[in-house]
């Protein structure tokens, strides 16, 4: 079977506008099982290529595949939908398959929206794609294939899973496919880059997050294999800048500490490393945190979310404003830069947006990251927030960067940010240290990242001036904003699923 592994096109800036191009590694997991099965995969990432729906056709229409696999994130299941029908008109012989987290979730909503949807994987692809692979070169029964919801007749049907996969070590991902890694150049030091998982999962189950939930079960690789992993596409791709997936890569410590040694035997002098951090894990590994930095880690971004410890308490994030603050100064003072994540919006309210300002005034980290509250059906925390917000724009705009509820001025409290920033991140004492303090790595570091910021934001919120600020290379859009007027695909599903 010749399987074809899809990313539609989509930008909102954000990330993207300050990191570029970030790699979609749950394609490459699937087509690795693919490709172990004997089966023939290529891979098209409209997103990084920038490719309109006609562009895509073409290639679909060049590579001729048995079956077309779209990776549908909640902000990629419009788009998705897109490229699915289009297929199905053009191609009417090639099967289509969905996989990913919305569509582990929605998959009764979109495969009722839109009847061209042959196929879905719910949960981690690994072991199905091969089962599914084999099962229609073979014209078996697809009730065999774990986790495969499929159409039968007029009839929905939903195969069990196989619950999450424990063969880390033997299922890595197939960056081999990859026909172009300039695709990925960082924007922050113009090197090539990859996206890479060590673990999967969180120990956490924090209420407003979908990520436990998708992945069940924290597990690890072999520190061993992913230091292998990391080292060849050092030196076989040129791949300088690494980002990990992982949502708490921490979580165990021998685990952790055999991954560190691991890195630092291979001596890859100058490749970076960015990755999440909970705040817990980072005190705890505080006499550790050299070999953090011997290791290549530079950016470490903590999810601080809320300045206020009673809402920490209220969605059972298991930390407290103060070990944001303690863990920040442990990691500076250990050569990285830390940067801390904040979430607006969940009280739905702008004096809560003003206090949560006004309480990171004091916080030291080197830059601070904000996002807007997105109620993802599947969590704790939807019915809640969606009957604070009251409506939701259409799916392209679940991306973090668009606002959903009507107590917020969103352009309004925007312009607070801009404000914020400015006294924050230019503020003498941060400006020095940023620039000027620590080891010569995390000063170089600061100060491409400074200036990118600077541009980027600019670019976003003045998109008139994107031609003077902004680099060529990298799509950087205006910011989003909710339109009310603009629903989800169909909402008759949303209770059903959440």
């Amino acid at each position: 079977m010749r399987l074809m592994m899809i990313v539609p096109n989509y930008h909102c800036g954000g990330m993207e506008a300050v990191q570029g191009p970030l790699m979609n590694t749950g394609p490459l997991f699937a087509a690795s099982a693919a490709l172990k099965a004997g089966h023939q995969v290529s891979f098209l990432d409209c997103t990084a290529e920038n490719l309109s729906l006609d562009d895509c056709m073409a290639r679909i229409g060049r590579e001729r595949p048995d079956i077309v696999g779209v990776a549908v994130r909640t902000h990629l299941a419009n788009e998705a939908l897109r490229i699915v029908r289009e297929t199905r008109r053009r191609f009417p012989n090639v099967r289509t398959l969905l996989g990913g987290i919305h569509a582990t979730f929605m998959y009764r909503e979109m495969m009722d929206e839109c009847p061209e949807i042959d196929l879905v994987i719910a949960g981690e692809a690994e072991v199905a794609t091969g089962h599914l692979l084999d099962a229609l070169e073979k014209g078996a029964p697809l009730a065999c294939v774990p986790g495969l919801v499929w159409r039968d007749g007029a009839e929905l049907r939903v195969n069990p899973g196989a619950g999450p996969l424990k063969d880390l070590d033997g299922n890595r991902p197939a960056y081999g496919l990859i026909p172009n890694w300039d695709l990925y150049r960082n924007h922050i030091n113009g090197e090539r880059s990859a996206v890479v998982q060590f673990s999967r999962g969180c120990v956490q189950k924090c209420r407003y997050c979908s990520q436990w939930k998708f992945w069940d079960t924290w597990r690890a690789c072999s520190p061993q294999v992913f230091a292998d992993e990391v080292s060849m596409l050092y030196h076989k791709h040129g791949v300088r800048y690494f980002l990990m997936a992982d949502e708490s890569p921490q979580a165990d410590a021998d685990a952790w500490k055999g991954l560190l040694d691991a890195l630092i035997a291979k001596d890859l002098k100058d490749a970076v490393f960015g990755t999440c951090a909970r705040a817990k894990d980072i005190l705890r590994d505080r006499e550790l945190l050299p070999r953090y930095a011997q290791a290549g880690f530079r950016l470490m971004l903590l999810g601080a979310e809320f300045t206020a410890n009673k809402t920490l308490k209220t969605v059972n994030k298991e930390q407290r404003m103060e070990d944001t603050e303690l863990a920040v100064r442990s990691i500076q003072d250990a050569g990285m830069i830390a940067m801390v994540d904040i979430m607006l919006g969940w009280n739905n309210r702008e004096d809560e947006v003003k206090e949560t300002l006004e309480n990171l005034g004091g916080l030291c980290a080197d830059y601070v990251c904000f996002f807007w509250t997105t109620p993802y059906p599947w969590t704790d925390s939807y019915k809640e927030l969606m009957a604070e917000f009251g409506t939701a724009p259409a799916y392209d705009n679940w991306n973090f960067m668009t606002f959903f509820g009507k107590g917020i001025d969103q352009k309004k409290a925007e312009r607070e940010l801009v404000k914020f920033y400015v006294s924050y991140h230019f503020s003498p004492s941060r400006f020095f240290k940023g620039w000027f303090g620590g080891p010569l790595p995390r000063r170089k570091l600061y100060r491409q990242m400074f200036r990118l910021g600077v541009r980027k934001s600019l670019a976003q919120l003045f998109p008139r001036l994107s031609g003077l600020v902004a680099p060529k290379s990298g799509q950087v859009n205006a910011m989003h904003y909710c339109d009310p007027r603009h629903r989800w695909l169909s909402g008759s599903h949303m209770a059903d699923e959440a």
